[in-house]
C-alpha cells in the first residue's frame, strides 16, 4: 500500500492507494516504463513479456518484449516502449501500435527466453494494471477523423 500526504490551504489530506498501477503511453513517441519485476520473478535472469489488452475490444491484444535498460535490475526495471502510431511494429524490440487510444489492461509475465506467446512463459504474472494511451494515430488521414 502506498500512502502520501498533501497540504492544501493548511489542511493535510491522506491519500491511500492500493495496487493501482498505471502506465502512461503517448502515441507517436518513445515512452519510458519503470517497474519492479526482477524482485518478483522466480527466474535468475528473466525476460519480460508485456501483454496489453484493449478495454473496448477483447480481441485486440498486443504481446511484446523490450530490453531492460536498468543498471540496477535487482531493484527496478526500465523499458523503452515506442508507440509508432502507424502499422510499423517490432514486437520483440518494444515497437508497438496501440489502436485505439484510451484505456488498456496489462499483464507482465516472466519468461526464460524471447517469446510473444503467453503459453511459452512460466505463467507467472509479475505485475498487472491499466495503460492509458494518449494521442492520435498517424496512420489515419486527418480528413477521416
Amino acid at each position: 500500500m502506498l500512502m502520501f500526504f498533501s497540504l492544501t490551504e493548511g489542511l493535510y489530506h491522506i491519500y491511500n492507494y492500493t495496487k493501482s498501477i498505471m502506465i502512461n503511453i503517448e502515441k507517436n513517441s518513445s515512452n519510458i516504463v519503470v517497474a519492479t519485476l526482477t524482485e518478483k520473478s522466480t527466474l535468475l535472469t528473466p525476460n519480460f513479456l508485456f501483454s496489453f489488452s484493449s478495454t473496448t475490444d477483447v480481441d485486440n491484444v498486443v504481446n511484446f518484449m523490450t530490453t531492460d535498460t536498468s543498471q540496477y535490475k535487482s531493484r527496478y526495471n526500465i523499458f523503452v516502449v515506442i508507440e509508432t502510431g502507424t502499422t510499423f511494429v517490432n514486437l520483440t524490440g518494444g515497437t508497438i501500435n496501440l489502436t485505439p487510444p484510451g484505456m488498456w489492461d496489462y499483464n507482465i509475465y516472466e519468461s526464460t527466453g524471447v517469446t510473444l506467446s503467453i503459453s511459452a512463459t512460466t505463467g507467472n504474472i509479475l505485475e498487472t494494471g491499466k495503460v492509458i494511451v494518449n494521442g492520435e494515430d498517424l496512420a489515419v488521414p486527418e480528413v477521416y477523423r
